[in-house]
C-alpha cells in the first residue's frame, strides 16, 4: 500500500518548539500531498537518490511522533535549500533528455518542487508526514503535526472513500 506523503513548509521558529512540544500545532505555509512512491519508484540516478531523500530523509521531528511506515521527519533549512536546488536542476535535466510525457510524474514533481521551492525562498523547514493508515486503530496513534493535538493524537479521521 502507498501513503500519501504530506509535505509542508514551516517556519524554522515553529520546528524548535514542536521538537520540545509534541502538543505544538505547525501552521505550515505550503502544503501538498505526493505518493510515497516516488521517493521509490524513480530509478534515474541521482533523481530517485534526491528523491528518496527529500520524501522520506532528515531528522525526525519529535521522538513522541509514531507512524507504522514511519514517524514526521523535517529538513532544516539549510537542506531544503541545497535539496530544492538539486532536485531542480535534476528534473531539469531529466525533463530536457526526454519525449515522453508522463503525466502521474510531471504532477508528483510538481507539486514536491511547489513545496521545496517555497520553503527555499522563504528560508523555511520542510516537514514530511505520512497520511493515515486505513485502520482506525492505527490511524488513532498518529498526529500530522499541523492538525490538532487531541488525546488520541489527532483530528477528526477523515476517509477517502466512502461504502456505498
Amino acid at each position: 500500500m502507498a501513503y500519501l506523503t504530506l509535505v509542508a513548509a514551516v517556519p524554522h521558529e515553529q520546528i524548535d518548539v514542536i521538537r520540545v512540544d509534541e502538543k505544538t500545532v505547525l501552521a505550515p505555509t505550503m502544503v501538498k500531498g505526493v505518493s510515497h512512491l516516488l521517493g521509490y519508484g524513480v530509478a534515474l540516478q541521482p533523481l530517485g537518490e534526491l528523491l528518496a531523500r527529500a520524501i522520506d530523509g532528515g531528522e525526525r521531528l519529535n521522538e513522541s511522533f509514531w507512524h507504522p511506515l514511519r514517524p514526521p521527519m523535517m529538513h532544516t533549512p539549510a537542506d531544503v535549500s541545497s535539496l530544492a536546488s538539486a532536485l531542480t536542476l535534476e528534473w531539469q535535466t531529466v525533463r530536457s533528455a526526454t519525449t515522453v510525457d508522463d503525466d502521474w510524474l510531471d504532477g508528483e514533481m510538481a507539486r514536491l518542487l511547489a513545496v521545496m521551492v517555497h520553503a527555499r525562498d522563504n528560508r523555511e523547514a520542510v516537514v514530511t508526514a505520512l497520511d493515515l493508515p486505513s485502520d482506525d486503530e492505527r490511524a488513532r496513534r498518529i498526529r500530522i503535526p499541523w492538525l490538532p493535538y487531541s488525546k488520541l493524537h489527532g483530528a477528526k479521521r477523515r476517509r477517502s472513500w466512502l461504502p456505498w
